[in-house]
């Protein structure tokens, strides 16, 4: 089997970009966890005080955590939505210029 080397394949150019696109898919990957840390620390706040209200003594604070609870899980699916379709437009700006 015989292989022909072309000149485009010799050239450096095509190294750089390619590892610069390694290095640009890197950032957009640690950009994704941060945003997904953020986003879980965020929304765990939201649920601190219906979880402190559920093993609380108190029964009237029980009772307030119940109706806490709708609410919070409404602004975890509407925090979440948000999110991702802030991350998805951003990552189609930039992947496509969109």
């Amino acid at each position: 089997m015989m292989v022909i080397i072309t000149g485009a394949m010799l050239d450096p150019r095509m190294y750089l970009s390619a590892v610069g696109g390694l290095a640009f898919t890197g950032v957009l990957e640690r950009l994704l966890e941060v945003a997904i840390g953020v986003s879980s620390v965020v929304i765990a706040i939201l649920w601190i005080p219906v979880a402190l209200g559920f093993f609380s003594v108190d029964e009237n604070r029980r009772y307030e955590s119940h109706l806490r609870l709708r609410n919070a899980i409404i602004g975890t699916v509407i925090y979440a939505l948000a999110v991702s379709g802030s991350i998805y437009g951003i990552f189609k700006f930039i992947a496509f210029g969109t």
